[in-house]
């Protein structure tokens, strides 16, 4: 969010943007702080997990967080609307962007694909449902957040699973994302290519071909 808002060209051109949650959790909604500098010709759309996933709507759940005194502004100045995703297909604007509940989370979670181009899988264990949601995409983004299975293994997928779930989705990339700096990113690399070979390790301002 902040490189769209330091980087105006990333959005040159835009005429509408929606933002997709997987869930609430503050590394995942804090950056919606930056939208009051970002210079579009409309508010974005906003799409949550709220009532599909935690029984309250979007936009309640939000206010929390995008209120005075956390933010002054208020959450009324951040968006044109804010609709609630469910499993299953959702329109989000012009993609059709299909959601997997992910159970396997401090909090229930959203997995996403965008028709056979993308899939997104963050914030769960290791779950093999996802490989067959992920089933034959072009590029899969799947966390990593340790190297192999560790402390954090009930609630986090490692790379070396991640690297596991793009194999049997038959998958023709991986980039692994919500990293955690601390294992160090060649190691996260090395552990995924036991199991997949075509790993991409993500990082701010990665350009990654689709289809």
């Amino acid at each position: 969010m902040r490189h769209a808002v330091e980087s105006e060209e990333l959005l040159t051109g835009t005429r509408s943007v929606h933002i997709v949650l997987s869930h609430f959790h503050l590394d995942h909604v804090v950056g919606l702080g930056y939208l009051p500098a970002f210079r579009l010709p409309s508010p974005p759309v906003l799409w949550g997990p709220g009532q599909a996933l935690y029984g309250n709507s979007t936009g309640r759940i939000l206010r929390q967080l995008l209120e005075p005194p956390f933010f002054t502004p208020g959450i009324a100045s951040l968006f044109a609307s804010i609709g609630e995703l469910a499993e299953g297909e959702n329109q989000c604007g012009a993609f059709s962007v299909r959601a997997r509940q992910q159970p396997r989370h401090s909090e229930p979670t959203f997995a996403f694909r965008i028709d056979d181009l993308i899939a997104y899988c963050t914030d769960t264990a290791y779950d093999e449902g996802n490989a067959a949601f992920a089933r034959n995409c072009s590029v899969l983004f799947h966390e990593a957040w340790s190297a192999e299975s560790g402390p954090n293994a009930d609630i986090h997928t490692s790379a070396r699973e991640a690297g596991a779930i793009a194999r049997r989705a038959g998958v023709d990339r991986l980039v692994l994302i919500h990293l955690n700096p601390l294992p160090g990113y060649d190691e996260l690399d090395a552990a995924t290519r036991r199991e997949f070979d075509g790993t991409i390790v993500g990082r701010d301002l990665l350009e990654v071909a689709i289809g």
